[in-house]
């Protein structure tokens, strides 16, 4: 019975002893080195974005502990910074028993694939730390040159408008070089904040507002036309293609042969005008039709009457048939002409000056004298009495 107890107490005494070791040896251990702690080891992140974490180094030791900092992990197009105090650091001392923060901030590029990652915060001697990076999509490392309506339509004598956005999807500040190949004889001008520009500025993941104007050449043919638009440096580019649809425009003339808008005509009696309708725009005139307005009684003929058609630039004859009234009073008169276009319309004003008939001066010449013939006879037969 003597030797269980004392064989009981000699057990007793040996796991005392064990755990009067285990309790001295554990802040023995902690008092010799340093620990690094952050409260959120994985965080989330899109391409572009930065991270920052802020690390305690705590030193459980009653010395003052000099620890080497670094990090690996990350390739070389990830930007990593590590920081204390707003600097750069590569070493930090610890008072004993107190705690220093240093702070990781990471910046994602925008050329990354998704997935994790992992950085690792190097302590020297005293351990690491790994930080995981969750990037949530698929990145990319370009510019992006878009435009909100790139098809316009008009004549060649409207301006076209498009308003452009370009992205500068990278890591750094980038100056972009703009340029438009515009068609020979066109005018292109690029706008930003209410200025005209030839380069714009742009920071990392942010966008500009860019105006572009083009103003087509003095009667361009009506056709589509594809302006291709750059921006560009040598580090990184964008293109863009702008379409232009040219109606072309309407411009029609009407005036005589020779350029004299006035005729003479006798009353009752008919005048022809040799007329030229115009084409002065860059597109074709259809059904060009001949009408006119003229005094009461008179009469106005036009051959051809109607006019299929008229390309740019061409000109077509119409002779206009006038027939004056046989009461027109000697004067001025006017009349009017009008081609009318299913596009477009011109007017003319002739100036048509009525004159007496010779035939009928005569038969006034001869009324005159045979009233004087008979006066003579009248005072040579009752004169003597």
């Amino acid at each position: 019975m003597l030797k269980i107890w004392k064989s009981s107490l000699a057990s007793i005494a040996a796991l005392m002893l064990t755990v009067s070791f285990i309790a001295f040896s554990a802040p023995a251990s902690a008092a010799g080195g340093v620990e690094l702690y952050t409260p959120y080891t994985n965080l989330s992140a899109a391409p572009g974005e930065s991270l920052s974490y802020d690390v305690d180094l705590i030193n459980n030791s009653s010395s003052i502990q000099t620890v080497d900092l670094s990090y690996s992990g990350l390739s070389s197009d990830w930007k990593t910074d590590l920081t204390a105090g707003g600097h750069p650091i590569h070493e930090i001392s610890i008072k004993p028993n107190d705690t220093q923060t240093v702070n990781v901030s990471v910046q994602v590029p925008f050329e990354v694939s998704k997935g994790n990652y992992k950085l690792v915060l190097n302590a020297g001697s005293f351990g690491a730390l790994g930080l995981k990076i969750n990037i949530s999509e698929q990145g990319t490392y370009k510019t992006e040159l878009t435009a909100e309506q790139p098809n316009m339509q008009g004549h060649s004598d409207s301006t076209f408008t498009y308003n452009l956005t370009l992205a500068n999807r990278t890591a750094s500040k980038q100056q972009y070089a703009l340029a438009a190949e515009a068609p020979a004889g066109w005018d292109a001008k690029f706008s930003a904040n209410g200025n005209d520009v030839t380069a714009v500025d742009i920071d990392p993941n942010a966008t500009q507002a860019i105006t572009l104007t083009l103003t087509p050449a003095d009667k361009a043919a009506a056709q589509t036309y594809q302006i291709p638009v750059h921006a560009s440096n040598s580090n990184t580019s964008a293109d863009a293609t702008m379409e232009a649809v040219i109606t072309g425009t309407y411009g029609i003339n009407l005036t005589t042969s020779d350029q004299v808008l006035s005729a003479n005509v006798t009353a009752g009696g008919t005048r022809t005008v040799e007329m030229v309708v115009q084409n002065t725009g860059t597109a074709d005139l259809t059904n060009v039709s001949l009408t006119s307005t003229a005094p009461t009684d008179w009469e106005v003929t036009f051959e051809p009457k109607t006019i299929t058609s008229i390309k740019p630039g061409e000109s077509k004859p119409v002779t206009a048939t006038i027939k004056s009234s046989s009461k027109a009073l000697s004067g001025d008169y006017v009349v009017g002409v009008t081609a009318q276009a299913a596009e477009k319309s011109a007017d003319a004003a002739l100036r048509v000056t009525v004159k007496t008939s010779v035939f009928w001066g005569w038969i006034g010449v001869l009324i005159i004298a045979a009233v004087l013939a008979g006066i003579y006879f009248l005072f040579r037969k009752y004169g003597r009495r």
